[in-house]
């Protein structure tokens, strides 16, 4: 009885495991399935000060009442205005940034671009990053390049604050791992060979994401851009739709960013294609970030085999002495 129990037990085991993998496999090939809340996201977004980035997130849900509570939604929306729009707001925020160099918005960018926004920034920093790698070889070399950038833009007629921009977010750390290491490798070769075009192409187009999502929305998104081709899809799809595009960054991740086109013009679509699941369904899709489709076809194949194996009906044993079929061996006739 106990050895039957065990084996219940395990084809259970067994068959969790199979129905994981299978939605966790699914989810990785198309669901677009939600494993945060977009309405809680978004106060969290107000509680930390990124109001602008809480309105965009409201709005968004708004306007789509499948994903949240369109009352509740408009009261976010309406307060982070307030805080957005209020002249003790804006001060606040401009002194924020001053303080933190994190812009969150448009008020906090001014306020941590204050410096940058002259000559003076891209001269100060260009001595201390250059001395710091003249020294002792630990100079930021994307923060030297970008002022390099910047000081070159700053002299321009026109005057450009995306590198001062970008330079803010990387000391904030405001950029994925990915990005910020694909930005240092072509920081350091522009360096190099001082050739700051492909560098310059990267900081343009983070200033035309930045004049469609605003400041504070493209800070949030630039956790999920991993390469200058997410950016490209990030400021495109914002021309089309930036409330779609920042929901879709924010919620959605990476995951979310490839799925827009390079042109952008499927913004809506996968904004649309967004839904919140269950609990079962949340938890197979963060399991599907974790683990290599490989393992989860392995997952999926063993428990299933296992799952067989411990359900196969065993046959018994014929007792010693008995023929099959049930017939009682002849007993040796007795002896004479």
């Amino acid at each position: 009885m106990m050895l039957r129990l065990i084996r219940l037990l395990a084809a259970g085991l067994a068959l969790a495991v199979v129905l994981f993998s299978a939605l966790a496999l699914h989810h990785r090939d198309g669901t677009l399935l939600l494993t945060v809340e977009p309405l809680q996201q978004a106060r969290d977004l107000g509680r930390a000060g990124r109001w602008a980035e809480a309105k965009t997130l409201a709005e968004f849900v708004a306007s789509h009442p499948h994903l949240g509570d369109p009352a509740e939604a408009a009261r976010i929306a309406r307060r982070a205005d307030f805080h957005l729009r209020s002249f003790w707001g804006q001060a606040d925020s401009f002194l924020r940034g001053a303080a933190s160099g994190e812009p969150t918005d448009t008020a906090s960018m001014l306020g941590s671009l204050s410096l940058d926004l002259f000559v003076v920034g891209d001269i100060r920093d260009l001595a201390v990053q250059g001395w710091r790698e003249i020294r002792h070889g630990d100079g930021d070399t994307v923060i030297l390049a970008l002022s390099a950038v910047g000081l070159a833009t700053s002299l321009a007629p026109n005057l450009d604050w995306a590198p001062a921009m970008l330079k803010a977010f990387r000391r904030v750390g405001a950029l994925s791992g990915r990005f910020a290491r694909q930005l240092g490798r072509l920081s350091r070769r522009s360096l190099h060979t001082l050739d700051f075009a492909p560098l310059s192409a990267v900081v343009t187009e983070v200033g035309k994401a930045a004049r469609r999502l605003g400041p504070g929305p493209l800070r949030g998104a630039m956790a999920s851009v991993e390469t200058p081709a997410d950016l490209t899809r990030i400021s495109r799809a914002a021309a089309v739709n930036p409330q779609a595009t920042y929901a879709v960054s924010n919620l959605l991740g990476s995951k979310g960013v490839r799925r827009i086109s390079r042109d952008g013009r499927n913004i809506g679509v996968v904004a649309g294609s967004m839904k919140i699941g269950s609990r079962l369904a949340k938890l197979a899709t963060k399991l599907s970030t974790l683990l290599p489709t490989l393992w989860l076809v392995v997952a999926l194949i063993t428990g299933s085999l296992l799952f067989l194996w411990l359900l196969w009906p065993r046959q018994r044993r014929a007792p010693a002495g008995d023929l099959p079929g049930g017939c009682p061996s002849p007993s040796p006739a007795p002896g004479r």
